[in-house]
């Protein structure tokens, strides 16, 4: 763990404070939020062989970590993750607050363990307070996975067309009123292929995204899923010279 490094997220931050009054902004939040590294308040116990060398601290076997959390009026525990060390001091002024750099993937691992007692993590809970609950974050998707360097992506149309599972989408969508254009194409990337829905959606794509996975579920056959927002650079080339099924 680097100490002496120096931990901002400026885009991240204009983002969070534009985004109540900008959703068309959510998607960018997502992207920055996988890029960002964050500040975890913690309480670490060190055994007196735990070596500190160039910025970095070696933890030795016997050495403890608490991660410190805060509760929600009704009693739940969430994760604290500060964007920079002006909103870290905004919970404690401390010159020697102990902390960890954590990304987004490593709150992730902690919240979703079956043990986990958090219900999810707040990022600056003095300032911007976004909240980012355990069932959001089980359902962030392949999309803000990247892709890995030199790794071929072919898309196009299914050989065999679910038209069952598609009339279900449209339904739903109908229903839902959030979709505004909704693309079904065939994904084969790397050793693996999936359906890819490419989706011009309204508001948080993450709020919308497992509704629609449990309404393809039956029709799957055993096939993979991929959906992604239509506003992303991969959203974009994916549909160049194709056809929505869907259009409201």
């Amino acid at each position: 763990m680097d100490i002496n490094k120096p931990v901002t997220n400026k885009k991240l931050v204009e983002i969070m404070q534009k985004i109540k009054n900008d959703k068309s902004r959510e998607t960018e939040f997502l992207d920055e939020l996988l890029k960002a590294k964050f500040l975890c308040p913690v309480l670490m116990n060190l055994k007196s062989n735990s070596k500190s060398n160039r910025g970095k601290i070696i933890l030795n076997e016997g050495t403890t970590i608490n991660l410190s959390s805060i509760s929600s009026k009704n009693g739940m525990n969430y994760l604290m993750a500060f964007t920079d060390w002006t909103e870290l001091s905004k919970w404690k002024s401390q010159p020697n607050q102990q902390t960890l750099i954590l990304s987004y993937n490593d709150y992730q691992a902690i919240i979703l363990k079956d043990d986990s007692t958090y219900e999810g993590f707040v990022i600056n809970p003095y300032g911007e307070n976004i909240v980012l609950e355990k069932n959001l974050i089980q359902n962030i998707t392949q999309r803000f996975e990247k892709i890995k360097k030199g790794e071929s992506v072919m898309i196009g149309l299914p050989k065999e067309y679910p038209f069952d599972m598609v009339q279900q989408m449209i339904i739903h969508f109908d229903n839902i009123k959030v979709v505004k254009a909704a693309y079904l194409l065939w994904m084969a990337r790397g050793d693996e292929s999936s359906y890819l829905l490419v989706l011009d959606i309204v508001g948080i794509p993450h709020n919308v995204f497992p509704q629609i996975a449990d309404v393809c579920k039956p029709y799957l056959k055993g096939k993979l899923l991929d959906m992604i927002p239509m506003n992303t650079a991969f959203g974009k080339n994916a549909i160049e010279n194709q056809q929505p099924f869907y259009q409201a």
